[in-house]
């Protein structure tokens, strides 16, 4: 059933899933869903009130629900999204080990498939879906490139760290909310619990470090950024790049994720 829905999905024109999820945003907008309620807290914390970017941003979360399975269902399909000027970054592959970072920027799981094409080696750690069927066949779609998806467990992250110091290639996106230990650092000027393995890996400057995400597109939907940062980082520093990747296409961000919580004092959040 999963397969006959991505397959379905991904075979349909971009026009008409385009089409579908404006009708689908202004339907859920009239009649209010917990991802617009999250969308519109997260910006009015950052940035005040701002009507235009919170309904654009809920568009493009409402949008991505199709984006997803129409890049899993097909192969190739996430070159149809994708500014063709990404393949330049084919001299990635050398022989010095690199850790890329990322952030929820437009249609993530594209980054998977965009490093495994770029790159011979690249592990990469991502949150599995609760569903077992459903997360036993992302799993396969995702590998399908070459990549091998480590998951944000206790035994997944000894993995990163074990593939870390044997100098493999890892993708990480670092601005959820860490399940157990981080660090408090501010976020467009408003503090957040954040993932501070970037700053802790960096600081062994044992691989090259790049920040990686997807912006707006100049000819289709995307365009993919790869930037080399020097080594080490700070937390603190790698929060300054998100700002400024988000600065530059602030409504594809993930703005519907509860970013905000585990906040000092008492843990209390936003939302």
């Amino acid at each position: 059933m999963i397969s006959i829905l991505f397959g379905l999905i991904s075979h349909t024109p971009l026009m008409v899933l385009r089409t579908i999820s404006f009708f689908l945003t202004k339907t859920l907008t009239m009649f209010g869903s917990k991802q617009l309620d999250i969308t519109k807290r997260n910006i009015k914390y950052c940035f005040g009130n701002k009507p235009e970017l919170i309904h654009k941003s809920f568009g493009e979360t409402v949008e991505m629900s199709f984006m997803f399975p129409y890049i899993w269902g097909k192969q190739n399909n996430y070159k149809k999204l994708l500014d063709p000027d990404y393949v330049e970054n084919k001299s990635l592959d050398n022989a010095k080990p690199k850790l890329f970072f990322t952030l929820h920027m437009g249609c993530v799981d594209m980054l998977v498939f965009i490093m495994s094409e770029l790159l011979s080696q690249i592990n990469i750690l991502y949150t599995p879906a609760k569903n077992e069927k459903l997360e036993n066949k992302l799993k396969t779609i995702r590998e399908r490139g070459g990549a091998k998806m480590l998951p944000a467990t206790s035994k997944g992250v000894k993995e990163l760290y074990k593939s870390f110091l044997a100098n493999e290639n890892l993708l990480i996106a670092s601005d959820l909310v860490p399940h157990d230990k981080g660090v408090y650092e501010n976020f467009f000027n408003k503090e957040c619990y954040c993932i501070d393995l970037i700053e802790k890996l960096s600081n062994k400057q044992t691989h090259d470090l790049y920040f990686v995400y997807l912006t707006k597109g100049k000819k289709n939907k995307y365009q993919f950024i790869s930037k080399k940062i020097d080594n080490p980082i700070t937390t603190k520093q790698m929060n300054q790049y998100f700002e400024e990747a988000i600065n530059s296409a602030p409504e594809i961000y993930g703005w519907e994720y509860k970013k905000f919580r585990k906040l000092r004092p008492d843990n209390f959040n936003i939302y």
